[in-house]
């Protein structure tokens, strides 16, 4: 279930977090004036074009459109959610925020995650200072091509062959038996005697994108070694796998074609890195979960699955792209050799030999047309027909025209099917399936198109909405019928329902109430527009809205007056061309004054 945060909450971290300052840590900015100008961050400018405003605490982009406040920068540069960038923001200002309903309870629950992070940390530290001091565990990374600078990057460590080395090391940084069994870290046996869980293990610290190290992974070195060849901590108040993608705090910030490579193993990611190759991260184990798919949404447009080739492999390749076919991705397979890892290829072929290797990834319906090879003897008449069979179903998921005859003429050519029997076929299964749409639907569809706005009425309604923003006392008494946009409308009702609480208003509580991006950045560009809007612009404005408005009342009332003179409905006509004429005498008693 999803944390609710109060709008008081959430404006007293915003308030706590000056949004100068932070923006500050990511950009140059130079006062200029009242506000602070920079090179936008979100988009290529050779001229400064980017503003933050610590007045209003808001930032705008006059160049690309960009704007928001404190929490909305964190969350388009740290590529966090909401409530995650809200908790961003809160630690670095130490705030708490509730989790529970009860103030006690919320605190002793923040207090226990804050010494849990305390606790990985120090464990990260001794792990590292470990590996320094073991000859052995330092050759074994050489020898795998990882370098110094990678080791200090990733912090990789050692856990010794003794039983209760980090249990005595924390137990000296005052950490209770407690904590360190909910750190999962050490374990009890039955006597009540309290042990490391890794020893003898090369271990990766796995940090969040926030930057805290949440829990690890420990690698034996040797497959004589007993136990598993990779262990991970297990899940505790501060970490799960199934929530958790290894190198994303590192990966999000190269993902300049917004491309992301999926591994399986912490050493595919650090030797793909050490090659120069760093937009990779890793599913813990093969368990990706739906939810690394709606991670990697906000992070990527495009993935390229390159899991090991073994059957394993295979397999947990098959279950991330169903995953992932249910998410906006453009979705790739990278099909390895059997005998190869995504760390052997690149140490095999080299940085560019492996970018060679990536740029022919399959796309899903390739890869799922090989994988119904795998299992069809195309060298028989029936295998051949079977697969064509098979084929056409996985065509059915296409969307255009185009690919549906790309692929078409592949399965013919693997199959000597005719292309056009067989994109026939796939056309007519998609026509049945679209033949099944309610009417109801598409009469639905059709009616939220939006409608031509004449380009004047489109700025009056700005200029009055920036009016009402600055002069909220007048909102009552605005003609609402007068807005096109359902946004604006919804924008006024905020303003005047905070106004009647007689509170004073702030545009960070209003912009809370907002989801959609595009229409925060429509109220920072409100906000931020530093031209002035006198009452008389504001009225201006209103007279164009009110011609606009009785003119589209006209043309309305003109086609249901066609309408119903056709059908011979003579009271009708009558009625609404008393309306039509009405209206019309308006505008001119108007056009007078």
């Amino acid at each position: 279930m999803t944390t609710y945060y109060s709008e008081e909450l959430i404006q007293s971290v915003i308030e706590a977090n000056d949004i100068v300052d932070i923006a500050s840590g990511y950009m140059t900015l130079k006062r200029v004036g009242n506000s602070f100008k920079g090179k936008c961050p979100f988009h290529n400018e050779k001229t400064a074009s980017f503003t933050v405003s610590r007045e209003k605490q808001l930032y705008h982009c006059f160049g690309c459109g960009a704007g928001g406040n404190v929490i909305t920068f964190t969350m388009e540069m740290e590529k966090l959610p909401f409530v995650d960038a809200l908790k961003f923001l809160a630690a670095r200002v130490n705030m708490v925020l509730p989790e529970k309903q009860n103030q006690e309870e919320d605190h002793q629950a923040y207090e226990k995650k804050k010494r849990l992070y305390e606790l990985h940390r120090e464990a990260a530290n001794y792990y590292y200072k470990i590996l320094k001091t073991n000859p052995p565990a330092r050759e074994y990374l050489l020898q795998r091509g990882i370098s110094q600078e990678t080791i200090r990057e990733f912090g990789l460590g050692y856990a010794s062959e003794d039983w209760s080395r980090l249990t005595d090391f924390l137990i000296t940084k005052g950490f209770s038996i407690v904590e360190m069994l909910d750190s999962g870290l050490v374990l009890a046996s039955e006597n009540k005697r309290y042990y490391d869980r890794f020893r003898s293990r090369i271990m990766f610290p796995i940090v969040n994108p926030r930057g805290q190290i949440v829990g690890f992974g420990g690698r034996l070195m040797a497959t004589e070694q007993n136990g598993p060849k990779y262990l991970n901590s297990p899940e505790t108040a501060i970490f799960s796998k199934g929530y958790e993608l290894y190198n994303l705090n590192h990966c999000k910030n190269f993902l300049e074609a917004g491309q992301i490579l999926i591994v399986e193993g912490y050493m595919d990611v650090i030797a793909l890195h050490e090659k120069g190759i760093k937009n990779t991260v890793a599913a813990l184990g093969t368990a990706f979960t739906p939810f690394h798919g709606k991670i990697l949404e906000r992070y990527a447009n495009e993935v390229i699955i390159a899991f090991d080739g073994d059957s394993a492999g295979k397999s947990a390749t098959e279950k991330a792209m169903n995953i992932l076919k249910k998410t906006s991705l453009n979705v790739k397979i990278l099909n390895l050799p059997t005998n190869e890892d995504p760390d052997s290829l690149v140490q095999k072929y080299g940085q560019q030999g492996f970018k060679e290797y990536v740029a022919k990834a399959l796309t899903i319906v390739e890869y799922e047309l090989e994988l119904l090879k795998r299992n069809i003897d195309l060298s028989q008449t029936d295998g051949r027909i079977r697969f064509g069979n098979e084929a056409i179903k996985v065509l059915r998921q296409l969307e255009t025209s185009v690919e549906i005859d790309y692929y078409s003429k592949m399965v013919a050519s693997d199959t000597g099917i005719n292309q056009e029997v067989i994109r026939r076929e796939v056309m007519r299964s998609k026509t049945r399936k679209a033949e099944n749409l309610s009417p109801l639907m598409e009469l639905t569809r059709n009616e939220i198109l939006p409608q031509k706005i004449p380009r004047a009425y489109q700025k009056a309604q700005e200029l009055a909405i920036r009016y009402c923003l600055k002069t909220p006392e007048i909102i009552d008494d605005f003609p609402m019928d007068y807005l096109t946009d359902p946004f604006y409308q919804e924008l006024l009702r905020t303003l005047s329902e905070k106004r009647k609480t007689g509170i004073r208003i702030e545009v960070n509580q209003i912009m809370s109430h907002f989801e959609d991006s595009e229409e925060v950045k429509k109220i920072v560009e409100f906000m931020m527009n530093e031209d002035e809007v006198s009452r008389s612009d504001y009225q201006d404005a209103l007279e164009i809205m009110n011609r606009f408005y009785n003119e589209a009342q006209l043309d309305r009332l003109s086609e249901q007056i066609k309408r119903e003179s056709s059908n011979g409905n003579d009271d009708a006509v009558a009625r609404l061309t008393n309306q039509f004429i009405e209206i019309k005498k308006m505008m001119k008693e108007n056009g007078r004054h």
